[in-house]
């Protein structure tokens, strides 16, 4: 049996989407006080002994940047506050510190307080000579699928069933942003971001925050008979830049801490039956299949179009693989569901928790004996990947 690094024993969040009259501590307090208080056996707010905060852009979208001291105004507590860009790196630091016996980690990010320097922001994620040359985010992402395709021959409407997928997970969940049915005609009549891909393939600009509570693995019944372990974390980065890559059609980033986070689980991808994945635009979940090792290289495609034509009709839609099944996204992935870019990690952290707890309602996946779940965010163009793996333990 793998042998956990930590356990979560409490999660919350608060819904995504485009909250204006909101104040940014106010998300940050839902969120990290649901949290605290799902702990069944009690947890107080001075039980914490540390926050450990993902936020990328909250200093330029609303002029906060000493969240911390927001942090000890509204709960009324002086710990210490360890900031990090995304929530997931937060987690990740979070566990490898083993410093502190209870901390609380989330995420929070505001990003319609400045809608209009979105794309601007978004841009600071990449190499700034490719800015200079003209490129976005979504822009280079453009490119490798133009890649892509030319290289495996891939179906463009292969691509366009992923958010059709996601939008469908995320009808049973209450929180997300986006609740109703696409079609591949609507992805694919949407207007260009940047040619071949369309804005319905796209993660939107979301508000919002989510929080998870965790503790050292020999202390979790002492707070819930029932914790969700981390059994292992893995973080790898790659160049800024795509041009000087080895590869333009896949993450390299992710590939690696996909290995790191299994090496040090001792869990095996066969054993996953749920994964949370970063599908900022429908070629990220693509490429995950493949990077991930679930998929031999330039077959994703054909996996995502042949399973989502297979199971058409059905709540919740799995990839198949090698005679076992997958569900990616269970309530939407950041397409459906939203993407406040910080709060994004730690989003998938809770929804893998209430997954693997039976507590997602009328969204839950029946994952069978494959009782571990697989968490996969990403910074900017695939240059820093954080991947967690949780299981129920025994």
């Amino acid at each position: 049996m793998p042998k956990p690094i930590a356990a979560i024993v409490g999660a919350g969040r608060t819904s995504f989407g485009e909250f204006w009259g909101r104040r940014p501590e106010d998300l940050i307090f839902e969120a990290g006080l649901s949290a605290i208080l799902s702990v069944e056996k009690g947890v107080g707010r001075r039980d914490i002994q540390a926050f450990y905060i993902g936020s990328i852009f909250l200093g330029r979208t609303t002029n906060i940047s000493t969240l911390g001291s927001y942090l000890s105004r509204e709960l009324g507590i002086d710990v210490p506050v360890i900031a990090s860009t995304t929530s997931s790196a937060s987690l990740y630091n979070a566990v490898q510190s083993r410093e502190f016996d209870l901390v609380c980690v989330g995420g929070i990010e505001k990003m319609t307080d400045s809608f209009t320097a979105v794309p601007d922001l978004l841009s600071s994620l990449i190499d700034y000579h490719e800015v200079d040359a003209g490129f976005t985010l979504n822009a280079l992402k453009a490119t490798m699928m133009n890649k892509y395709v030319h290289d495996f021959g891939a179906k463009r409407e292969a691509f366009a069933k992923v958010p059709c997928k996601n939008h469908l997970h995320a009808l049973q969940n209450q929180y997300a942003q986006y609740k109703y049915r696409l079609t591949v005609d609507r992805v694919l009549s949407s207007p260009l971001v940047a040619d071949p891909l369309r804005v319905l393939e796209c993660a939107p600009i979301s508000d919002g925050a989510a929080a998870v509570v965790i503790t050292k693995p020999e202390k979790a019944r002492e707070y819930t008979d029932t914790p969700i372990y981390i059994f292992g974390s893995g973080q790898a980065t790659d160049d800024i830049s795509i041009y000087s890559r080895a590869s333009l059609t896949e993450f390299y980033a992710t590939r690696a801490a996909v290995k790191r986070a299994l090496s040090s689980s001792g869990v095996e991808l066969k054993e996953i039956g749920l994964a949370e994945v970063h599908d900022a635009t429908s070629l990220e979940e693509v490429l995950f299949l493949e990077d991930a090792g679930f998929v031999a290289k330039g077959l994703g495609w054909k996996v995502v179009d042949e399973c989502i034509s297979s199971f058409e009709g059905s709540k919740h839609i799995p990839y198949v693989v090698d005679g076992l099944e997958l569900v990616v996204n269970a309530g939407g992935g950041l397409k459906a569901d939203g993407h406040p870019v910080g709060a994004t990690g730690v989003r998938q952290v809770v929804e893998a928790f209430r997954q693997l707890r039976y507590e997602a309602g009328s969204a839950q996946v029946d994952i069978g004996d494959r009782q571990y779940a697989l968490v996969h965010d990403v910074e900017g163009i695939g240059s820093v990947v954080t991947v967690h793996i949780l299981g129920r333990g025994s």
